[in-house]
């Protein structure tokens, strides 16, 4: 089957600035929940604490437990001219070569990029012991970094703490950075007796509750809304829940600039599927992801995994599936594993809102319509919706 042509402009919404979310609400799952109900039948508008009672016997959710990193470093050049780098992930020890790079070589966005010499030292105002030597242009976006904190290079992403003190969560550009952190720090500090800095605030409201492995640039956002008093509710009711990771980078938010979906070119990312969670997948009467880069693990490794039979009569037992996934889902592709799918509101003219589209077909659109009508928050620190899959015509 030949891919549908798909104009970028079909993926167009107007979003005015006052539905983009600069504060997360609080408590987390009192954010709204724009629940599908199909093309003949208008939406629910619930919260997402009512996900409990949406869920069915023979569900399985999914989550991606990535943690993200304070990847965007606020630094200065010897001349005191800023810089911003924003760290994506390390490059394997048998690629640095390749990139002329040395151990603890990143790739990494840099603004301003032609403002800054291969070579050049960048110092953090916050932690002194922290370094950035910049190295080689990759790409029209990306630039090798070598990370240096005290005499030790940064070279695993497990050790992303060590940016906490130079560090900014990375939000995305839309959101106002001082805004969020006062926002986050007023609530943080009306609900606690703790003594806890806005910068702390932020970096951990900017978490799931379930982060635990690996160093994301950007947060899974769907799963900002779960709470741990909720997943319990979940368990309770004998409702499986597993895990992937995929660290989510470029691939995840890097902007459609192209003028067809076909010329778009998708980063890659890594990702991992626990065995467990693909025989739970398996198994299950419903998959119900949360979050869009939890889709794209579980279906890059159905792609990888087709031998082992993900969710076919089979019985084969699959191992675990792990690597780099590009995976575009856009209009006509199948979904091999998820059955609904639990995300945020995403924006115009992005790689998410075509897998809205290849999900859902072209009702995402009603949706959207109804939800900014309805006064629903947008974007990563905004409102959710749930989504049943339509069937292929």
């Amino acid at each position: 089957m030949t891919a549908p042509r798909l104009a970028m402009c079909q993926f167009d919404y107007e979003l005015p600035a006052s539905a983009i979310a600069q504060v997360p609400i609080e408590p987390r799952d009192a954010a709204r929940l724009l629940v599908d109900r199909g093309a003949d039948a208008a939406p629910d508008h619930l919260t997402v604490s009512d996900l409990p009672s949406l869920l069915r016997d023979g569900d399985v959710v999914v989550l991606n437990e990535t943690r993200v990193m304070a990847a965007r470093l606020p630094l200065r050049k010897s001349s005191g001219g800023a810089v911003e780098v924003l760290l994506l992930e390390p490059f394997p020890a048998a690629e640095t070569d390749a990139v002329g790079a040395g151990e603890g070589a990143w790739s990494a966005l840099v603004r301003p990029s032609r403002r800054v010499r291969d070579g050049a030292e960048l110092r953090s105002d916050r932690d002194p012991s922290l370094r950035v030597l910049m190295g080689a242009r990759l790409d029209d976006q990306r630039r090798a970094v070598t990370v240096v904190v005290g005499d030790a290079p940064l070279v695993d992403a497990s050790d992303a703490a060590k940016l906490d003190r130079a560090g900014e969560p990375p939000l995305p550009p839309y959101i106002d950075a001082e805004i969020a952190r006062r926002g986050v720090a007023d609530r943080a500090s009306a609900s606690s007796t703790a003594d806890v800095s806005p910068h702390e605030a932020l970096l951990a409201r900017y978490q799931t509750v379930y982060a635990r492995t690996g160093a994301s640039a950007a947060a899974p956002t769907a799963g900002l809304h779960l709470t741990e008093s909720l997943l319990a509710d979940v368990r309770q009711q004998g409702i499986e829940v597993v895990t992937v990771d995929l660290t989510v980078g470029l691939g995840t938010f890097a902007p459609v600039i192209a003028e067809h979906a076909s010329q778009h070119t998708m980063h890659a990312e890594h990702f991992s599927v626990p065995s467990a969670t693909l025989r739970a997948c398996g198994a299950a009467k419903r998959v119900v992801a949360v979050g869009t880069t939890t889709v794209r693990a579980l279906e890059s490794a159905a792609r990888m995994h087709c031998d082992a039979g993900l969710g076919a009569a089979s019985g084969a037992a699959p191992g675990a599936v792990s690597g780099r996934t590009d995976l575009f889902l856009r209009r006509g592709d199948e979904f091999r594993v998820v059955d609904a799918l639990l995300t945020n509101f995403h924006l115009p003219r992005s790689s998410l809102l075509l897998l809205i589209d290849a999900f859902i077909g072209p009702r995402w659109r009603g949706l959207y319509e109804s939800a900014l009508a309805q006064g629903y928050r947008f974007l990563s620190f905004g409102d959710a919706m749930l989504l049943e899959r339509s069937e292929r015509s």
